[in-house]
């Protein structure tokens, strides 16, 4: 690694042009071009002037000038506000609008050990430190195998083959935006110096997996902290995010690729799992759950949902306890012996601003923000799902759990209950800790069924002797889930965001141009009630209104558009209803999942086997609905649509083809818009 480093860094300095970056200490003009600054000191110039001899010429002047400055930079600020939307860059566009809400940026004063606040950013980066460190778990070296598959002799793998092609792909695919790691090497840089650099690169990966031997600047990780969610100055609510080496990651790209496809050829990764995995999403796993609950409903039954929070769980993972696990799975001999040393010996320091805290040793946890940290992560999490019985069903995306169980009397109850204590008891064994107090029930059933169960409703669950609460909503996955499985809160909450969002927009851009706030609108607005539209999307034609008021309101409000009806505006923008593009997306899914791009329940979905049936092939048998929210969820809603298609359309074999073309197929039967 040594000549290495010392052999590109020769390189750049021969190489790479070095500018010298003049600091503007006028903020108001840092960012403008130099035309535009020159008009400022012009029309400084010109007011300094007229300050002075005070003639009615040199007034005028000075207005001319003003007046030239001020045109300058609405024409810089709309063609920047173009690039921006244009560029399709999420990141830079939440930015700039979040400048325009003159938003402060970087991390806000915060909270320290006597309750003072701290501002200086050093004391925040110690104070972020000490809450992160504080987080790492101290090894009990008690290790309990009772749940844990043992892997067959022959299913094991040992090495990684670290070709040249591999290598020379993942450069290529670096994102340029990737900031430099420890070792100041940036992806910008090592992308475009990809063809050189991927044999040695090679040679250098294969040395160190041999080897077992990690360079120290690998094992270093600058941490940026992320604010998650609540009050902004407690120190609690920012989670750690390691920057490190990109050569590192790209290394643990083809090590986490070739570990992977040995875990799922061998169905050593549980089904239940639904984060950080090809053809996983939130929106498989919540369609999964959905579909469960309605079914339930259904047939007059309810059912109680629990949700576990783990605590800083990824911060908390025993690094003996993961390479048992890893080694009970088949991952052996080099192999596990790198990982091992990937994960020991690790240090870190939290950037705020430009000062970094003092370093600290990782005693515990996988690296949020490395290539291997998810992965590893649900290998330690991966037998939580053999605690439990069969008529307890168990969902996980990443650290987020929740299971659930059909209750038909008290006895169900001190099942599920049992169950609970089990999980409690897996959870200490592995030195994971349950934050009790963010979990909940969710009892889910009809309000039309009379459940009549008093000693039922008497009933507390409890995580360790610390009872659960009752709540009638919660946010899964970013959906809100109601008892009754309807999802009205929800649609009420992102029209109500979404509606604001939009308002900010024609009061943010300079620019009146309808075709750059529509573009606006759809990366910043129509995401919001976009996501896992296939989980809540309405068949009642009061919400379905409510979610088209957002587009109808915004289109109305551009320049040119009044007086025009709503789906003229929508023809002149060459815009979908809100409604059509959730029935695509519908369907997107569906072919999806048949085509088997995306992996969920195979109970969800039962093909037609009459082959005598006019229609095409891969027709769906709609299932009995009896209660609304049933007719609703997303197997039901879809199948008729789906059957509707010809047989060109649904025999396509990839997304592209598929989407054009029911872009062109006619659903207005289907639509209430």
């Amino acid at each position: 690694m040594g000549l290495f480093t010392s052999i590109l860094n020769h390189a750049i300095d021969m190489f790479v042009p070095v500018r010298n970056v003049k600091i503007n200490r006028r903020t108001d003009l840092r960012s403008y071009p130099k035309h535009i600054r020159r008009l400022f000191s012009q029309k400084l110039s010109a007011w300094r002037v007229y300050r002075k001899f005070r003639t009615y010429s040199l007034k005028e002047k000075y207005k001319a000038k003003s007046l030239k400055c001020q045109s300058a930079i609405e024409i810089y600020m709309r063609n920047k506000e173009s690039s921006i939307i244009s560029s399709g860059n999420v990141g830079d566009f939440y930015r700039y609008v979040n400048d325009k809400m003159s938003n402060r940026s970087g991390i806000a004063a915060l909270k320290g050990e006597n309750g003072e606040f701290l501002t200086e950013d050093l004391a925040k980066a110690e104070r972020l430190n000490q809450i992160f460190g504080s987080a790492f778990t101290i090894d009990n070296n008690v290790i309990v195998n009772s749940n844990l598959d043992t892997a067959d002799n022959n299913d094991f793998i040992e090495d990684v083959d670290f070709s040249v092609c591999d290598i020379y792909n993942i450069l290529r695919l670096l994102k340029s935006k990737y900031s430099c790691g420890p070792d100041s090497y940036c992806a910008y840089f090592l992308k475009n110096i990809a063809a050189p650099i991927a044999f040695p690169l090679s040679l250098l990966f294969s040395q160190s997996f041999v080897s077992g031997d990690i360079p120290t600047v690998w094992r270093q990780a600058i941490v940026t902290p992320v604010f998650k969610k609540g009050k902004p100055c407690e120190p609690n609510n920012y989670r750690p995010i390691s920057l490190t080496c990109i050569i590192c990651k790209i290394m643990e790209t083809v090590i986490k690729k070739q570990i992977i496809d040995f875990l799922l050829l061998h169905n050593k990764i549980c089904k239940q799992q639904h984060g950080f995995l090809a053809k996983h999403s939130t929106c498989s796993q919540l369609i999964e759950c959905v579909n469960d609950w309605t079914v339930a409903l259904n047939c007059k039954k309810h059912l109680d949902v629990i949700y576990i929070d783990f605590s800083k769980a990824f911060d908390s993972v025993v690094h003996k306890k993961l390479i048992f696990k890893l080694d009970s799975l088949g991952i052996k001999g080099r192999l596990l012996q790198w990982i091992s040393a990937f994960l020991t010996v690790r240090t870190q320091s939290v950037k705020v601003g430009n000062y970094l805290s003092d370093i600290v040793d990782v005693i515990s946890g996988v690296p949020q923000g490395s290539v291997l940290g998810p992965l590893l992560f649900l290998v330690y999490i991966n037998d939580i799902v053999n605690i439990f019985d069969d008529a307890v069903v168990i969902k996980l995306f990443a650290d987020d759990v929740k299971i659930y169980m059909v209750i038909d009397d008290l006895a169900d109850c001190f099942i599920f209950q049992e169950c609970l204590d089990k999980l409690m008891c897996w959870a200490k064994n592995w030195q994971l800790n349950v934050s009790v107090q963010k979990c909940a029930r969710l009892h889910v059933s009809n309000n039309s069924i009379n459940l009549n169960h008093s000693n039922y409703s008497k009933f507390q669950y409890h995580l360790d002797s610390v009872n659960l609460p009752d709540v009638n909503c919660i946010t899964d996955l970013g959906i809100n889930v109601c008892t009754n499985i309807k999802f009205r809160m929800h649609i009420n909450k992102i029209v109500s965001k979404a509606h604001q969002r939009a308002s900010l927009i024609l009061r943010c851009f300079k620019c009146r141009d309808p075709d750059i706030l529509v573009k606006a609108f759809v990366v910043y607005v129509r995401p919001l009630v976009e996501y896992c539209s296939q989980v809540w999307s309405p068949i009642n034609l009061t919400d379905i209104n409510k979610l088209e008021r957002v587009q109808r309101r915004f289109t109305s409000r551009l320049r040119g558009m009044q007086g025009l009806s709503y789906s003229d505006r929508l023809s002149k923008l060459n815009l979908q209803t809100l409604e059509l593009r959730r029935l695509l997306a519908d369907l997107i899914f569906i072919f999806k999942v048949i085509k088997g791009l995306v992996v969920v329940d195979k109970n969800i979905f039962e093909f037609v086997h009459i082959s005598s049936l006019r229609g095409h092939s891969l027709k769906l048998v709609k299932p009995l609905c009896v209660v609304n929210c049933r007719k609703s969820s997303f197997s039901c809603r879809v199948t008729d649509i789906w059957n509707c298609l010809p047989e060109s359309i649904v025999e396509l074999n990839s997304v592209l083809p598929f989407k054009n073309a029911i872009n062109h197929f006619n659903f207005e039967k289907f639509l209430h818009i």
